[in-house]
């Protein structure tokens, strides 16, 4: 069996509940978990080899029990340390799947993620590993951009630059559409021309070596690293961003810093009672 079908299987149980990545943890209410036990092996061999590459070869733990854990992320885990940030000890590991060219994810870092940083990076409760999910044609820029950013460990320092921008500030537009205006908006500064902009302005403050960026922001390395996150997101049913899984708990969509500080002290909580 290929090292990227035993990452499949265990990953697909893993989220195998998961109808839609918008399930959340929230209140007294017991946690939507996810079953981390991986499947049997395929009878056919063939069928085995013919699956297609998802990720990295990462052997799962077993959950000791019902509850939510770290080690019910372990066949999740990101292996480009570019991409995570946090104690790799640290208690509660959250799965990020994001792009630069997400209005939701730019929101999502600029309003949510200061307060995530102060009261669960930095004290050593929780570690964040990014996988880059493109959910339409508009964001693979963005997504290249965060993984070519990642192998030269500069995807954070870029994140403060690129997310804001992306979400283009102000309010973020909660239970509305878009109008024309702000939809044109957002659509051009999703493009490649745009957001490589924004990259090349910040390159030297961030200590980005340009040139090595571009080269692996058009290689077919980067591109394969997308879509190899990309399918594994897919797989495990989430089509939008952000989709967020903490110690087996998912979450999708925008959350403000209230209900998302809310609901990672559930699941700390039921982590650990």
């Amino acid at each position: 069996m290929s090292s990227n079908r035993r990452l499949l299987l265990p990953a697909l149980a893993l989220l195998a509940a998961i109808g839609l990545a918008a399930a959340a943890f929230l209140g007294g209410d017991d946690p939507a978990l996810v079953d981390a036990a991986p499947p049997a092996d395929p009878a056919d061999p063939a069928d085995a080899a013919a699956a297609p590459d998802a990720g990295p070869d990462i052997a799962p733990d077993a959950a000791p029990d019902d509850r939510p854990s770290r080690e019910r992320m372990a066949p999740l885990r990101v292996d480009e340390p570019g991409m995570t940030i946090g104690d790799p000890d640290a208690p509660m590991v959250m799965l990020a799947f994001e792009s630069f060219g997400c209005l939701w994810c730019g929101n999502f870092h600029r309003l949510t993620m200061p307060g995530v940083m102060a009261d669960w990076v930095n004290t050593g409760l929780l570690r964040i590993e990014t996988r880059m999910l493109p959910y339409e044609d508009r964001a693979v820029p963005g997504a290249r951009i965060g993984m070519a950013a990642g192998l030269q460990d500069r995807y954070w320092p870029l994140a403060e630059h690129l997310y804001p921008f992306i979400s283009g500030g102000g309010e973020p537009p909660v239970g509305r559409d878009l109008t024309e205006a702000e939809l044109g908006a957002y659509r051009e500064r999703q493009t490649e021309e745009a957001l490589l902009a924004q990259v090349e302005a910040v390159a030297e403050e961030i200590d980005l070596d340009w040139e090595r960026f571009l080269a692996d922001y058009r290689s077919p390395e980067v591109a394969a690293l997308v879509q190899r996150d990309q399918q594994l997101a897919y797989q495990l049913g989430f089509t939008g961003t952000p989709a967020l899984v903490v110690n087996g708990v998912p979450m999708g969509g925008y959350a403000s810093p209230e209900r998302f500080d809310e609901f990672l002290t559930g699941v700390h909580d039921a982590s650990t009672s």
